[in-house]
């Protein structure tokens, strides 16, 4: 087995042992490697892609380094197929787009041609897609499109969609980044310097908006947005565009949306971005949603829930089977929480999975899976799928559709603990969501444990109640509470619920006497205690 067929080598071995290799060899100078390191880290590239785009390592010298150094070999063209390798399960658009060209197959292998060998995302999908081990071989990218183009067509090519120009617009696009990237340019600066400002202050997001004659810049922290020093206008296009280069998004196209991803390390920190863009009237606008890797919490007790409800759900956590729901509004925390759940409750004696859409935190001791719609990995496959995996504690990401209710239900009853989000405004609608799902009301009083509904709310500064001080910058606030309700079920309440949300006396008795407190009482609480302000609670709840 190779270091590539291991996950996370790309990002553990590859960079530290391809640096040293060529600098004990004095194969690259020690200030270009420096430079070349730098720029690859800025614009989110391999190590390798950055020395060959900058002219500082031959394709001849990094075959050698590839195969004495990580055993990947190059494609042969001997070796490339005279016609598609499993057409059924493998989409020819998608593989165009992710570089990477099947060679051959048996029952349990695929070799796969691929741009970017050390991309561990692309190879654990098409394993997983395919359910065949991978064995990589590297490909040159000129190599890769002339193959594509015979396997399946010229259609397939990568780039045949863009006419001359733009293709050779499009194929330079990486070189000039990588350039500007290690000269330090102004568009590069403002960029890096937002990310830097972002993580340091706390966003979750950044707003970049054109305006008539000029643009501006928000970072969304505590959840409320903030404006920030604007961007030159005459530089706002090229951010943008730089912005998209970094996610691998079409920088011709701006009369369309596009969506992607960029990871990066921000001030010290490793991130993943997700990036939207959208046409405005004034030019294109952005936002990226900040998601740092790594959960800054390490168990429950530190989410900010009041004593009652962090009593109640260090019970519910005990449970060795049955489905968990934590609800709310997007932004609410609810991958907070089930992260910091989960964090408690891993054991090396237990097989503790995730399926996320994106992973938003490396869990340690889970394995986690991202799901990937454009080539059908999507939460009820993997899903379906897990369950023969012999999984012990599953969290999925969302329940979003009737099929991943009803497997989630399923994996429930047959003695696996589910852990899942819902979008519902309150733990009590969380059941006739579930039945309009189509899943049987009396099926969620038998594996239903609990449902928490919650939000974030800005937690006044303790030295100041509010009104600002030194400690807390003069903001009058120290980070975020979360308030909750949370509802144990049985089976007659169940029932009920599914029925209507207006419950007999009788029927709100018995489900006082479960410990359920609805979201407001917990509030109120929070407001008379001055831990929270009451104006801030106008638009998350009805405060009634």
């Amino acid at each position: 087995m190779t270091d590539l067929q291991q996950p996370g080598a790309s990002e553990r071995v590859f960079a530290p042992r391809l640096a040293a290799f060529l600098a004990q060899h004095e194969a690259v100078r020690p200030d270009d490697l420096a430079r070349a390191r730098a720029a690859a880290e800025i614009a989110d590239k391999r190590l390798d892609q950055a020395l060959l785009d900058l002219g500082l390592l031959t394709e001849a010298a990094l075959r050698d380094v590839l195969a004495q150094q990580f055993g990947v070999a190059d494609a042969l063209p001997v070796e490339f197929p005279r016609a598609p390798v499993l057409p059924g399960e493998l989409s020819p658009h998608y593989l165009a787009t992710a570089g990477a060209l099947p060679l051959s197959a048996t029952g349990t292998a695929l070799a796969l041609a691929m741009v970017d060998p050390f991309d561990d995302f692309t190879a654990t999908a098409i394993s997983l897609k395919t359910g065949r081990s991978v064995l990589r071989r590297r490909i040159t990218r000129q190599r890769f499109e002339a193959a594509m183009a015979d396997v399946y067509g010229a259609a397939f090519a990568p780039e045949a969609n863009l006419g001359a120009d733009e293709a050779a617009e499009a194929s330079t696009g990486d070189v000039e980044l990588l350039r500007d990237a290690a000269s330090d340019a102004p568009v590069i600066r403002f960029v890096q310097d937002a990310l830097r400002a972002a993580v340091e202050q706390g966003a979750s997001d950044i707003h970049l908006r054109p305006m008539r004659g000029g643009a501006e810049m928000l970072f969304r922290v505590q959840g409320e947005l903030a404006q920030q020093a604007p961007p030159e206008p005459r530089q706002f296009a090229s951010i943008i565009s730089r912005l998209k280069i970094l996610a691998g998004l079409d920088i011709s196209e701006r009369r369309l949306p596009q969506d992607g991803r960029i990871r990066a390390n921000v001030a010290g920190r490793p991130v993943d971005i997700r990036i939207s863009t959208m046409p405005h009237i004034h030019g294109e606008a952005a936002v990226l949603r900040l998601l740092s890797r790594e959960l800054a919490v390490s168990g429950l007790g530190e989410l900010g829930f009041s004593p009652a409800i962090q009593r109640q759900l260090d019970g519910l956590f005990t449970a060795a089977d049955g489905l968990i729901l934590v609800t709310g509004p997007t932004g609410s925390g609810k991958s907070t929480t089930l992260h910091a759940a989960l964090k408690q409750l891993i054991r090396p004696d237990l097989n503790v999975v995730t399926i996320e859409d994106p992973v938003e935190y490396r869990v340690d001791g889970a394995a986690q899976i991202q799901v990937d719609e454009k080539i059908g990995l999507t939460f009820p496959r993997v899903l379906r799928s897990l369950l023969r995996q012999d999984p012990d504690i599953i969290l999925v990401g969302e329940i979003r559709d009737a099929e991943t209710a009803k497997i989630a239900v399923q994996a429930a009853l047959t003695g696996h603990l589910v852990l899942a989000t819902l979008h519902t405004n309150s733990a009590l609608a969380a059941v006739p969501r579930l039945v309009d799902m189509g899943v049987e009301p009396y099926l969620l009083g038998a594996v239903l444990r609990g449902v928490l509904a919650q939000r974030l709310v800005r937690r006044l500064c303790p030295h100041c109640a509010g009104s600002g001080c030194a400690p807390c910058n003069h903001s009058g606030t120290a980070g975020r509470v979360a308030i909750g309700e949370l509802l144990a079920l049985d089976a007659e309440l169940s029932e009920a619920l599914a029925q209507s949300l207006e419950l007999s006396p009788a029927q709100q008795d018995r489900l006082r006497q479960t410990g359920y407190r609805p979201l407001r009482e917990d509030a109120d609480d929070r407001v008379r205690s001055g831990e929270i302000a009451a104006a801030d609670l106008v638009g998350l709840i009805d405060v009634g």
